[in-house]
């Protein structure tokens, strides 16, 4: 027999039996808890994978939309200019057709005639003044852009 022991009594030996049994008790509970918290984790970890993959594709789909847009948008710009060029060179025929006849002298055959007077119809009135006034002009304008489309 081992004398460096000491003996425990009956009574010594039962609350030692019984502390020893509530700390495994204890340590057995605190391992379910923690299993079970560790079983919630990996649950969210794999739902935040699920959520960082589905943003990381919407990123992407997002991310093509925008290089998209952005070439909408250079591609808009340049028509806006080609149609800033045309509009220019319109408003230049329309200053050098004015120049070159004197409309506001005559009454246009779309104008309505003060007092119901009776007008004749179409672009060779005599009411012009000038005939085919109107005609030489919108063939100036269509010449202008037959030729911006060919440049």
């Amino acid at each position: 027999m081992d004398t460096s022991r000491r003996q425990l009594t009956p009574a010594q030996r039962s609350a030692k039996i019984e502390r020893d049994r509530r700390r495994r008790r204890e340590r057995n509970m605190e391992f379910e808890r923690l299993q079970k918290a560790e079983t919630e984790l990996q649950a969210l970890t794999a739902a935040q994978r699920n959520q960082n993959s589905c943003l990381r594709h919407r990123n992407e789909r997002l991310n093509d939309m925008v290089s998209i847009l952005e070439n909408i948008i250079q591609q808009l710009r340049e028509q806006n200019r080609e149609l800033q060029q045309k509009n220019l060179g319109l408003e230049q025929t329309m200053k050098l057709a004015d120049s070159w006849f004197p409309f506001d002298k005559c009454q246009s055959p779309n104008e309505e005639v003060s007092n119901n007077q009776p007008t004749t119809e179409g672009p060779r009135s005599s009411q012009s003044g000038i005939p085919d006034a109107e005609r030489i002009s919108d063939l100036l304008i269509d010449q202008h852009t037959s030729d911006a489309k060919h440049a």
